[in-house]
């Protein structure tokens, strides 16, 4: 790596760093650390949801994709892009109506459940340590640009994200986004341009798919629908049900800000789905031999751009990998604290001592991911296994409670169970239909479930469901 870009990278970092410094005075109690104090405007609910997607599964991930498949890798943006319509239009505005901090915490208020908070809670922290465990893993691949090995660069990938994220939580994430969404966006158009310029356009990158066998390389389903809906379906229901996403939800200062927020940020991965996915594929004309572990992207940046701007955007790709793994150590250490630790009464009577538990659990979540990143081979299996899971678990518990009274607590933990467990049997090939996803059969045995133990222990009333601050207006 060029010495120009490693000391910009560097300094790129320090400034995020010495940023996050100053946020800290910000940082006075746990609904700060998790939820920025509930004061966040539709601009910065847009970047932070818009910052988290961008980081490395959209750009570092959809790029290495279209170099191999084409177009067929905005199938990912389009499930994000989908399920922050949806997230919009249907789910901010309601889910942000009552005070909650997580979706397990929602469960409990409307099915009246403890049982039901801990087996949602239990499944979110579960897909969320093995996502960010992956994104361990991506810092690590990114940080091989400062010469590091993959091992020491997920070593000092951790560090930085569990010493940003206590430093400043959801304050310092929202803020550092804003600045590191700018920069992605803009480089990443430039390089894209630059990359399919000097590829020699659209028609040779066509012709060099074609001689690879891979037919329509611009159709998003040259790979065939059950490739496309099979990448797509797990975001979208993600993006209704995370805890990561619903994070950005519950830190907004008003139910019109939520949903202004995620419509914002969907209109704007609509419109740049593309560009990662365009300079992947000409990369594949570029540089016909790469490396995969050296990325698409590093590469790209590398041999297009001066020193000075490929150093900054290496800086702020390896910021924005960052900062999506601490949004996610965030979540799932609101997993724990709000649904597990603050049943403790000296924890929970004690504002100081839940914020210094939180932080205590980042570091330990933080270690944690380090060591599956390290240890457990293939991990990007086991992240889609966790998520999927998660998704087909909750997401049928989580619409019926959001806008209907039907199902109760039995209908909602049979559910569950038998929704993650179908989704655990199809990722593993043992529970199969030929051509569909194994979260659409998933979804539809918990479905399924749902309404059969609603109706057999006549949980049925459909009347709308009511949120806290609707029930105190009512009163």
């Amino acid at each position: 790596m060029n010495l120009g870009i490693t000391l910009m990278i560097i300094a790129y970092l320090v400034v995020m760093f010495l940023i996050a410094a100053w946020l800290r005075k910000r940082v006075k109690d746990d609904t700060d650390y998790l939820l920025a104090g509930r004061k966040m405007g539709a601009g910065l609910i847009a970047i932070m949801l818009l910052a988290t997607n961008f980081g490395g599964a959209f750009v570092l991930g959809t790029s290495q994709d279209a170099y191999s498949v084409g177009f067929a890798a905005i199938s990912f943006a389009v499930g994000i892009f989908v399920g922050l319509v949806f997230l919009a239009l249907f789910v901010a505005k309601r889910v942000r109506a009552g005070s909650f901090v997580t979706v397990p915490e929602f469960l409990e208020h409307r099915f009246t459940s403890r049982p039901v908070r801990l087996l949602a809670s239990a499944l979110s922290i579960l897909a969320l340590t093995g996502i960010l465990a992956g994104q361990v893993g991506a810092a690590a691949s990114s940080l091989t640009a400062l010469g590091l090995t993959h091992t020491w660069g997920a070593i000092v990938g951790i560090v930085l994200i569990i010493a940003f994220t206590v430093l400043s939580g959801m304050w310092g994430v929202a803020i550092t986004d804003a600045i590191q969404f700018v920069v992605i966006v803009a480089g990443l158009v430039i390089v894209t341009v630059i990359a399919i310029g000097s590829a020699g356009g659209f028609t040779t990158i066509a012709e060099t798919f074609a001689t690879a066998g891979v037919a329509q390389p611009f159709n998003p389903l040259n790979q065939g629908w059950s490739f496309f809906l099979g990448a797509a379906l797990p975001v979208v229901v993600h993006k209704l049900v995370g805890q990561d996403v619903m994070q950005r939800v519950f830190s907004a200062k008003s139910v019109r800000s939520a949903a202004a927020g995620a419509g914002i940020a969907g209109a704007l991965t609509a419109l740049f789905a593309v560009v990662p996915a365009l300079a992947g594929m000409a990369a594949r004309v570029l540089f016909p031999d790469l490396d995969p572990t050296v990325g698409v992207m590093p590469a790209l940046i590398s041999n297009v751009l001066p020193v000075w701007a490929a150093g900054i955007l290496v800086a702020a790709i390896i910021s924005a990998v960052v900062s999506t793994a601490d949004a996610l150590l965030l979540a799932a250490v609101s997993n724990i604290s709000n649904d597990f630790l603050l049943r403790i009464k000296s924890v929970r009577d004690d504002p100081k001592r839940q914020l210094r538990w939180s932080r205590i659990l980042t570091v330990a979540l933080g270690l944690l991911a380090l060591g599956f990143s390290l240890l457990v081979p293939g991990i990007i299996q086991v992240l889609t296994m966790a998520f999927t899971m998660y998704g087909s678990g909750v997401f049928v518990s989580f619409i019926f409670g959001l806008f209907t009274r039907f199902g109760g607590r039995w209908a909602s933990l049979t559910s569950m169970v038998g929704g993650a467990l179908t989704g655990l049997l199809g990722l593993t090939g043992l529970v199969t239909v030929p051509g569909l996803p194994p979260i659409v059969l998933a979804v539809a045995v918990s479905l399924v479930i749902y309404a059969i133990v609603a109706v057999a222990a006549r949980e049925t009333s459909t009347r709308r469901a009511v949120l806290p601050e609707q029930e105190t207006q009512h009163a």
